[in-house]
C-alpha cells in the first residue's frame, strides 16, 4: 500500500512537471513559429526578362585589395573590433564577413553558400558553424553574385523577438525615420579577409512582399549591367528612404543592403543600406546635416490607408538631366539602359514542419490561402515514466497566408506500472 502511495505521489509531481513544461514549450513555440520571421526573399517572384545585349558601361569590382579606412567612429573614437579570420575559418570556411553596427546589438559573422539559389537559403535555419539554429544566421544572398565583391552585398537576418539578428533594424523608424536611433549608429562596419571597411548608411526604407500590397520594387540587385542602371538603383533608394542623408554617390561606390522582417503591414521589410566609406573620407558632416525625409515613397496599400498623394517617381537620368540630384558626384553622362528589372511580390509561402527536437523535417511552398501538407507524424521516444502520443501539429496549416515552422504536441500517456 505504502508504495502504491508513492507511486502515485511521484506520478502526480511528473505530471505537474510536465504540464508547466508544456505551457512554457508551447509559449515559447508560438513566439517563434506564430510570428513571421522569415527574410526577405523572393524566390518564387518571376524576373521579367531583358536583353543584356543591350546594356553597356557594366560596373565591375576587382578582387584586388581595397584600401581601408581609417578605423575609428564618426565622433574619432578608435573602432577597436577585429576578428581572427585563421580560426573563423577553421570553423567554416563559408564565413565571409562580420558584420557590426556599433551602439547595436548587430555583430554577427556574415554567411555564404554556394548552393543557395530560388528555393534554398541554408543559413535561414543554421548557425554559423552548420548546426541547427532557429534564428539562423546572417548570410549572402544569392543574387549577390560575387559576393563580398559585389557592387550591391545584399544580406538577409531574423528580426527575433529577443532582439538578436537584425532586430534593431527597426528601430531606425516604423511610419517614419528616427533621427535619435540613426545619429547613434550612423555607420557599420563590414569587415572581412582585407581587413576592416567602415560604411555610412545612407537610405533606411520600407517594402513589400505581397502582391496585393502593390508593386513590389526590386531590391534584390547584387550586380549590375551599366552604371546608368546602378544609379537609378540609388536614385529609388534615396526616394523611398525614411531620411534625407547627404552622402554623396556615385557609380564608382559599392554599397551593403541588410534586410529584415517588419510588420507596418503583413509581410512587410525594413531595409537599411549603407556605403563604403571612401579613403580619408570624414562622413560626421553628412550624418549631422540628416533630416527626416517628409515624403518618401512608400507601397501602395500605405496609400490606400492614408490620404497622402503618391510622390512621382522618374529615373535617375531625368532627374540628373534637371540637375534635381544634388548628392551625386560622379562623371555624368553615363551610358547604358537604366531599366531595372521588375518581379511580381509574393504569392507563396514556406511552411516547414519540425520534429520533437525541433528538427526541420519537411519544408514545402505554399500558395497563399492553399493548405501545407504536413509529413507523417513525427515520434517522440518514451522516458521512463511516459508513452507520448502524437496529438497534432501546435500552429493550423490551413489556408496558409505567412511562412511558418511548425512543432508537433504530444500527449503524456503514464505507463502501466506507475499507475
Amino acid at each position: 500500500m505504502e508504495g502504491k502511495t508513492k507511486k502515485t505521489i511521484l506520478a502526480v509531481v511528473l505530471t505537474l512537471v510536465l504540464l508547466v513544461g508544456a505551457v512554457v514549450g508551447a509559449v515559447l513555440i508560438f513566439r517563434s513559429c506564430g510570428v513571421d520571421l522569415s527574410v526577405a526573399t523572393a524566390d518564387e517572384a518571376n524576373v521579367s526578362t531583358y536583353d543584356e545585349s543591350t546594356q553597356n558601361g557594366s560596373t565591375e569590382l576587382t578582387d584586388a585589395p581595397t584600401e581601408n579606412t581609417t578605423p575609428t567612429l564618426p565622433n574619432g573614437e578608435e573602432y577597436t573590433l577585429t576578428q581572427d579570420w585563421d580560426k573563423l575559418k577553421s570553423i567554416n570556411t563559408e564565413i565571409k564577413g562580420w558584420i557590426h553596427i556599433p551602439n547595436t546589438d548587430v555583430n554577427y559573422p556574415v554567411l555564404e553558400h554556394e548552393g543557395d539559389g530560388a528555393g534554398e537559403q541554408y543559413y535561414l535555419h543554421r548557425n554559423f558553424d552548420k548546426s541547427y539554429l532557429f534564428a539562423g544566421s546572417v548570410f549572402i544572398d544569392y543574387r549577390s553574385s560575387k559576393g563580398v565583391n559585389s557592387k550591391n552585398i545584399i544580406t538577409h537576418g531574423h528580426n527575433m523577438n529577443n532582439g538578436s539578428m537584425y532586430a534593431d533594424l527597426v528601430d531606425y523608424g516604423k511610419y517614419s525615420g528616427n533621427l535619435d536611433v540613426y545619429k547613434k549608429a550612423p555607420t557599420l562596419f563590414f569587415n572581412t579577409e582585407k581587413g576592416v571597411e567602415q560604411w555610412v548608411i545612407f537610405a533606411v526604407y520600407k517594402t513589400n512582399t505581397l502582391e496585393r500590397h502593390g508593386e513590389f520594387f526590386n531590391y534584390f540587385i547584387g550586380d549590375f549591367t551599366s552604371d546608368a542602371q546602378y544609379m537609378n538603383y540609388i536614385y529609388n533608394l534615396k526616394e523611398r528612404s525614411l531620411f534625407d542623408i547627404p552622402v554623396p554617390m556615385n557609380e564608382n561606390d559599392q554599397i551593403i543592403t541588410l534586410s529584415t522582417c517588419s510588420y507596418e503591414y503583413s509581410e512587410f521589410r525594413t531595409v537599411v543600406v549603407a556605403r563604403k566609406v571612401r579613403a580619408g573620407e570624414n562622413v560626421k558632416a553628412y550624418i549631422d546635416k540628416a533630416e527626416l525625409n517628409p515624403d518618401p515613397l512608400w507601397p501602395d496599400v500605405y496609400y490606400t490607408d492614408y490620404a497622402t498623394k503618391r510622390p512621382e517617381l522618374t529615373t535617375f537620368r531625368t532627374e540628373y538631366n534637371s540637375d534635381n540630384v544634388p548628392w551625386y558626384d560622379g562623371k555624368g553622362d553615363l551610358e547604358g539602359n537604366e531599366w531595372l528589372p521588375a518581379v511580381k511580390g509574393r504569392s507563396t509561402f514556406t511552411v516547414s514542419f519540425t520534429d520533437c527536437n525541433g528538427e526541420i523535417i519537411k519544408t514545402q511552398t505554399v500558395s497563399q490561402g492553399k493548405d501545407a501538407t504536413p509529413p507523417p507524424d513525427p515520434q517522440r521516444p518514451d522516458d521512463d515514466y511516459y508513452i507520448y502520443e502524437f496529438a497534432g501539429w501546435q500552429l493550423p496549416y490551413t489556408n496558409v497566408q505567412r511562412d511558418m515552422i511548425i512543432a508537433p504536441s504530444y500527449n503524456p500517456v503514464l505507463k502501466e506500472e506507475w499507475r
